[in-house]
């Protein structure tokens, strides 16, 4: 093989690899754009209603939510984070 037909291979497998890895990266970045886990509850009540709804007896038997984590291993592919290597 000559010296310029190795080159064009090169750069022909490098040009490949980069298009692959590119629409590899797309497929699974929308994926974790929607999986996020967060949610946006916007209230609509007056705050003079939701001090009436909180009576003590609510507050005290009241239970804290699970507030979300974000695992970036967890929703990346290993292979784009060193941290998850």
């Amino acid at each position: 093989m000559t010296v310029r037909k190795r080159h064009w291979a090169v750069f022909g497998t490098s040009v490949t690899v980069a298009v692959c890895g590119g629409v590899w990266m797309t497929s699974n970045w929308d994926a974790v754009r929607r999986e996020n886990g967060v949610s946006v509850h916007r209230e609509t009540k007056s705050p003079e209603e939701i001090r009436k709804y909180w009576t003590p007896e609510r507050i005290r038997n009241a239970e804290p939510a699970e507030m979300p984590v974000w695992n970036p291993c967890e929703h990346f592919p290993h292979l784009l984070s060193p941290d998850c290597w």
